[in-house]
């Protein structure tokens, strides 16, 4: 049995796959979950994530915990029992009723199709990332994901484009080529379509 992580103040706009690649480079998941509102679907701004040893569970918390993503500070740490009588999730339902304001965007605030761009130089900007992507779609934002202590960037950002077709035109372009020195991951960032009941949406074991 692996480690489980408790992720909580994530953006709300963050989506299943967004989740897992927080993750993925400290060491291999074997299950996640974004929590999520039963009535419109989308994040309750909290999440869970297991781990397969208890390392890599530690390595994410270390990278991970304090990180600023859009403006908001993650906080990450090991999913425990509270006083023995509360599981993890438990937990993560607490912090959600306490901040009710925060369950949802309303359908006028949701922008285009977004992206994950992973294994950018950590000397980019959010400039040169909107410059190399314009090249073939419109980009409407770029949020480069930094540690809240120093600043520094962690490799990849999301992306938000103006429609699919620029969506699609980018990943086609970009994922699996070499541009600004790295060969570039480049996926769409999409809501997982397995859901279960009370309204929490879950990813399966990674193959």
């Amino acid at each position: 049995m692996g480690t489980r992580l408790f992720v909580g103040n994530l953006p709300q706009r963050l989506c299943f796959p967004e989740l897992e690649d927080l993750f993925t480079p400290f060491g291999t998941i074997l299950s996640a979950e974004l929590m999520t509102d039963p009535t419109t679907g989308r994040s309750r701004g909290f999440g869970f994530v297991e781990m397969e040893s208890a390392e890599a569970a530690q390595a994410a918390i270390a990278a991970l915990h304090g990180t600023e993503m859009e403006g908001q500070t993650l906080n990450v740490h090991e999913a425990k029992p509270s006083r023995g009588m509360f599981t993890a999730r438990d937990e993560g339902e607490r912090l959600a009723a306490a901040r009710p304001d925060r369950l949802a965007l309303s359908p006028g605030k949701l922008g285009g199709p977004r992206l994950f761009v992973g294994n950018l130089p950590y000397t980019v900007t959010a400039a040169e990332v909107e410059k190399l992507l314009s090249e073939v779609g419109k980009v409407t934002s770029v949020s480069l994901v930094t540690d809240r202590s120093t600043g520094q960037f962690k490799g990849f950002a999301f992306v938000e484009m103006a429609s699919k077709d620029d969506a699609v035109a980018v990943i086609k372009r970009f994922d699996g080529q070499e541009a600004l020195g790295r060969n570039l991951k480049v996926k769409e960032a999409r809501p997982s379509e397995r859901r279960l009941g009370g309204g929490h949406a879950f990813g399966g074991r990674r193959r």
